[in-house]
């Protein structure tokens, strides 16, 4: 009936919902008219460039720019969820790039002009890390950059190259780029303001599931999935049973631990890709991308043991009924749940403590 538990628990997928940050679809959209832009640019500075001659820098980064956007542009088209590396390594090309241009600068061939125009574009490595990158790593990585073309300066300086005039555009650059760090620290602060603020409103605060509100927003996403690359999602809902008699007799909190009780169940049971929701009540929901209904019958089915196997005293015994529904290309997230809540009642007609299909 599916696949044993081990299999299915080692199934490696990415996070797929996390629904949070409202710039993720943003973020592909952008890179697929950027990217290749950027490989466009790189041409023609290339063909351009080799008339008054290319620095080594150029000879060898431009080809490697125009190729890899290209590449990288080609990946995140026919594979929408390549964007959690096609983006970082993106940046990183650029990042290189005018690490290697800055370079040669300070240490080989400074610029008669004090600073060559690709200093122009170092504010754009550290806000492109606000956009592709977690928050904190985001600061840390621009220190990082900030600390390296500092070093890079210094080295300059120490093998004699530098005159007055580059180190007043020096200083001039690591002032401006210091002022950039500080608003990319202030832009890092409320993003995780705004990103848990959402979250709370994502929450079930009894249980730490996520809610209902999350699933309706999620399942829309999902099922877009389903239907433009045909990928399997399939949604368990389950509700204690008899949990009103467990509130009589010993008291709304007990029934708050068993309530927990059950949420960490289901949690210790599902993928990271996966989400256990609180629908309301005694009832939950979980989401399964990347997963064909037998698989989501065998799982529903070992929820179902390990909830007959918990223990929260004094209640003497806890059991739940589920419904599983697989989604089909013309389901919608109302359609979805009303399968699988039909499915879940059923289960309950027929003796409560069992699994049925929607």
């Amino acid at each position: 009936m599916g696949l044993p538990r081990e299999r299915y628990i080692g199934v490696s997928l990415q996070p797929t919902l996390e629904l949070l940050d409202p710039l993720n679809p943003l973020r592909r959209r952008m890179a697929l008219g950027l990217l290749p832009l950027g490989a466009i640019l790189a041409l023609v500075a290339l063909f351009t460039s080799q008339r008054v001659g290319l620095d080594p820098v150029d000879r060898v980064f431009l080809p490697v720019l125009a190729l890899g956007f290209a590449l990288l542009a080609a990946s995140l088209w026919f594979f929408p969820r390549s964007a959690s590396w096609v983006l970082p390594s993106a940046h990183a090309l650029i990042a290189l790039y005018l690490l290697a241009t800055l370079a040669y600068q300070l240490l080989f061939r400074p610029n008669p002009m004090g600073l060559s125009p690709a200093a122009f574009w170092v504010p754009f490595v550290y806000f492109s890390s606000f956009l592709f990158f977690q928050t904190r790593q985001a600061v840390r990585l621009a220190l990082l950059y900030l600390l390296t073309l500092l070093l890079l300066s210094l080295l300059g300086a120490f093998r004699g190259h530098l005159q007055p005039e580059h180190l007043n555009a020096l200083a001039q650059f690591f002032g401006a780029n210091l002022a950039y760090v500080g608003l990319l620290y202030m832009l890092v602060r409320i993003k995780e303001g705004y990103l848990e603020a959402q979250l709370d409103a994502y929450t079930d605060f009894l249980t730490g599931l996520r809610n209902r509100r999350y699933l309706e927003l999620i399942l829309e996403r999902e099922l877009f999935r389903v239907q433009r690359y045909g990928r399997p999602l399939a949604l368990i809902t389950l509700d204690l049973d008899g949990f009103k008699a467990v509130n009589d007799t010993f008291g709304h909190e007990t029934g708050d631990r068993v309530l927990r009780a059950l949420a960490e169940c289901l949690e210790g049971h599902i993928r990271q890709s996966d989400r256990a929701v609180r629908l309301g009540g005694e009832e939950f929901a979980v989401l399964l991308p990347e997963t064909e209904l037998p698989q989501a019958l065998a799982l529903a089915e070992r929820l179902r043991q390990s909830i007959a196997d918990l223990k929260v005293p004094p209640v003497p015994s806890l059991s739940a009924s589920f419904g599983v529904a697989q989604a089909a290309p013309t389901d919608s997230p109302l359609s979805l749940l009303k399968r699988a809540d039909e499915a879940l009642y059923r289960a309950k007609r027929k003796g409560k403590n069992r699994v049925e299909i929607g």
